[in-house]
């Protein structure tokens, strides 16, 4: 229940307040899209790759088409805003999230994310991919993300705090889709190796046995 004007939720953020959280974390995906476009663009060879192994067609000029597109995307949203943008935003991250979870099916050695720094498809990239269209997500139904002017002019000092927390935000995504899902790659290889490693242990340790009698 609003008690005022303001908007103001019992026990909770204001309304504005809220709305500047969801504008926050979708600056921030839609900036990771524009960095990870970026990248593709730079070093397209991974994301050709995995074109590959999907069935398609993987040449370097088609992965470089796919991260100029990325780039495109993630700037209309950031820099122009509204719904269409925003809900392209989330409609990409469901695709990111789909095709991650066929290229783990087919064995795929990497994402294709982040160009040379992607890291091999992985539970990681599929729960960062789809929360981030559930953000995106939010952000279109209640109307898009109003444009970069106008939320840097709601900000306090020109919107320098709030800039530097998406860029703080976009480094932590980035982080976590590469050096985060290469983490979880090698845990799960050594949690696969565990019972291989302590059945060599147990016989290891077996005391020698001797053919002499006791007397």
């Amino acid at each position: 229940m609003i008690e005022d004007a303001g908007g103001a939720l019992p026990g909770s953020f204001t309304i504005g307040a809220q709305m500047d959280l969801l504008t926050g974390a979708f600056h921030v995906v839609a900036v990771v899209i524009v960095v990870g476009g970026a990248a593709k663009v730079a070093s397209p060879d991974a994301f050709a790759a995995l074109l590959r192994s999907l069935g398609l067609p993987g040449g370097t000029a088609l992965a470089r088409l796919a991260g100029a597109v990325e780039v495109a995307l993630g700037c209309t949203a950031v820099v122009v805003g509204g719904v269409v943008a925003t809900g392209a935003v989330a409609l990409a991250y469901a695709v990111f999230a789909a095709v991650v979870v066929v290229a783990r099916r087919r064995g795929a050695a990497s994402c294709g994310c982040f160009g040379a720094a992607a890291a091999p498809p992985s539970p990681v990239h599929v729960a960062v991919n789809s929360i981030s269209a559930l953000i995106a997500g939010a952000a279109a139904v209640v109307g898009g993300i109003p444009d970069l002017v106008t939320v840097l002019g709601d900000q306090p000092l020109a919107g320098v705090p709030y800039m530097v927390l998406v860029g703080v935000g976009t480094w932590l995504a980035v982080t976590i889709d590469t050096t985060g899902a290469v983490v979880l790659e090698r845990m799960s290889a050594v949690a696969e190796l565990r019972p291989t490693f302590q059945a060599n242990s147990g016989h290891s340790h077996q005391p020698a046995r001797t053919g002499g009698r006791r007397r």
